[in-house]
């Protein structure tokens, strides 16, 4: 038989159990949702390089392509998006490096806002058939 000051212990436990493991539930839905943000702006940032190198388009046009990646997959994720290239050509390759950052919308139990940055580089021969 329980005694007088244990009455009462295993609903208090288990709430106290189900509180520790809901925190520990979002706060790994809150590192997911980080990483799906960095891929996103990896991939982005990839994505223009590569539109402005392999199909010729303008550094324009690669902030442009890369920005609207970005807009379409994250949406709300991503703020102070800021979106650079820069393109050089040395040696006969041709280079194009978009380089993306913001900051992570902060979310979940410890609302954090987290700032990434990445950069893609893309390079080719500026001569046809030398890759």
């Amino acid at each position: 038989m329980l005694s007088v000051s244990e009455r009462g212990s295993a609903p208090l436990e288990t709430v106290f159990a189900i509180a520790f493991l809901l925190l520990l539930l979002l706060g790994a839905i809150e590192v997911v949702w980080a990483l799906y943000g960095r891929n996103v702006l990896m991939s982005s940032a990839h994505e223009g390089a590569r539109a402005a190198l392999e199909l010729g388009r303008s550094s324009s046009d690669a902030v442009t392509i890369a920005t609207r990646s970005i807009e379409q997959s994250a949406g709300a994720l991503v703020d102070e998006l800021d979106v650079g290239v820069s393109t050089e050509t040395l040696d006969g390759r041709s280079t194009v490096r978009v380089e993306v950052s913001g900051v992570l919308a902060p979310w979940g139990p410890v609302p954090m806002p987290l700032p990434v940055k990445t950069a893609a580089t893309v390079s080719r021969s500026a001569t046809p058939g030398r890759d």
